[in-house]
């Protein structure tokens, strides 16, 4: 497939800013040709898979910067084409000498993700593992990490391959049928529902790992809650692990929230300090409150923070039951006594921890995963979908859960083959075989430059 284009693209492949190194990236059929006007050297001094030490020439004759070529032969590249990588030294002024000496010896400057859109339309990777490279990019712990390196390693599109294989191998069966009715009998219901079934089975798997690994990439929101005073902004400093929030002992410090993201488990947890719930006068104080509970409504756990020093007070209940099933409470300043308070209407399995001195931080932590399903082991086969890859697995599912019933009824086989195709179209959707260019640019648009 490879040799879809004409033109040679070209951009930096490293981060913004300053740094030891740079990389500035060619690809495309003129990329071997930039390179031989760039360094004055002859096409054939430059061997695939090794670097070239050699000048960077700039238009009007100067010396952009010596450098290192390294030379990709298509179809064994990133992108299935030539590809040229130049590491030149990290200052800005360079970089951008060494780039505009590139787009003057014929490339033209790529966009978002345009080299992994290359690599997909040249068959290097199918769209499901295109999409893990933006996820890889933008992992920020190991556990997400390994989800998107999973992705990319083809562990959705293993299972996709095998979905479509079977969809199309039923699909055909029941089509026959349908168009040849006095050569081709309808396949037998009991069969079919029992492929189907477990098909729904295989792709609800998927579909579950997928909804994990989207888990990793958007965050948890864990807003912390609570009444005034109960060590709430100090406990989103424990988490966070520097004094992000103030603290102090007047009512009502916090009259907005806070927001920092914090690795809990593998897990990006987004952290949210709120106001202190409680009946007030105060316009402010009456606006933070409201804002507190829509968070809380919000979030996926809600931390609920009980005073260990004064047990369960005014106004306790009412937030641990609006929390409800994601709350987790939290007895605080333990610290300052020496046992765990009684319960007085709390959960049994509250934690008691110090947000002071930091006893009791870890049991914290294993309770909040606790309360997501997320035990040991819960994100190991996680895969780093996006939100349109869920959607399609979801509608994929629905589909031959439709197809089930419809085989199961007394209703024609062809309503069935309809939910069928529905479903095949979202796995070919899934696998990038057949998609428009539209959903290509909203996928590779949100790449950054140079990827």
């Amino acid at each position: 497939m490879t040799g879809l284009f004409t033109d040679t693209i070209a951009a930096v492949a490293t981060a913004p800013g300053v740094g030891a190194i740079a990389v500035v990236r060619i690809s495309g059929p003129q990329a071997l040709e930039i390179a031989s006007r760039l360094s004055g050297r002859p096409q054939d001094r430059f061997i695939p898979r090794r670097a070239t030490l050699a000048p960077v020439i700039s238009s009007d004759g100067g010396v952009a910067d010596e450098a290192l070529y390294t030379y990709f032969a298509a179809p064994a590249s990133y992108t299935g084409e030539d590809v040229i990588e130049i590491s030149c030294h990290g200052g800005i002024a360079t970089v951008r000498e060494v780039l505009q000496a590139v787009l003057g010896a014929g490339a033209r400057a790529a966009g978002p993700g345009e080299f992994t859109r290359r690599a997909f339309l040249n068959g290097r990777m199918d769209l499901a593992q295109a999409e893990a490279v933006n996820q890889l990019i933008r992992a920020r712990t190991r556990t997400q990490l390994a989800a998107a390196r999973q992705m990319l390693a083809g562990a959705l599109s293993r299972r996709l391959e095998d979905a479509w294989d079977r969809l199309t191998a039923i699909a055909a069966a029941i089509e026959a049928s349908i168009d040849f009715p006095e050569d081709v009998d309808e396949p037998d219901r009991v069969e079919l529902a029992a492929a189907l079934d477990s098909l729904v089975r295989s792709l609800g798997e998927s579909l579950e790992l997928a909804r994990r690994g989207r888990l990793l990439s958007q965050g948890i929101r864990l807003a912390i809650v609570g009444r005034p005073n109960v060590g709430k902004s100090s406990l989103l400093n424990l988490l966070v692990g520097r004094p992000r929030a103030i603290v102090s002992d007047i009512p009502g410090t916090t009259r907005d929230f806070l927001e920092e993201t914090v690795e809990i488990g593998g897990l990006p947890v987004v952290a949210i300090d709120t106001a202190g719930i409680r009946e007030t006068e105060d316009p402010l104080e009456r606006e933070g409150t409201r804002r507190a509970l829509e968070a809380l409504d919000q979030a996926d756990v809600g931390l609920v923070v009980l005073d260990a020093t004064q047990g369960v007070g005014p106004g306790d209940l009412e937030v641990l039951r609006a929390a409800g099933e994601r709350a987790v409470a939290v007895w605080n300043k333990m610290d300052l006594v020496p046992v765990v308070p009684d319960a007085g209407g709390a959960p049994g399995d509250a934690v008691a921890i110090s947000a002071l001195t930091g006893e009791g931080l870890e049991d914290l932590q294993r309770a909040i995963l606790c309360r997501l399903g997320a035990g040991a082991g819960y994100f190991e086969e996680a895969l780093a979908a996006s939100a349109h890859q869920v959607q399609l697995l979801e509608e994929a599912c629905e589909a031959l859960c439709g197809a089930v019933s419809s085989v199961r009824s007394a209703r024609a086989i062809d309503l069935a083959a309809v939910e069928i195709q529905r479903a095949r179209s979202r796995v070919a959707g899934l696998l990038g075989k057949d998609v428009t260019e539209s959903l290509l640019d909203a996928i590779f648009g949100a790449f950054c430059i140079g990827k």
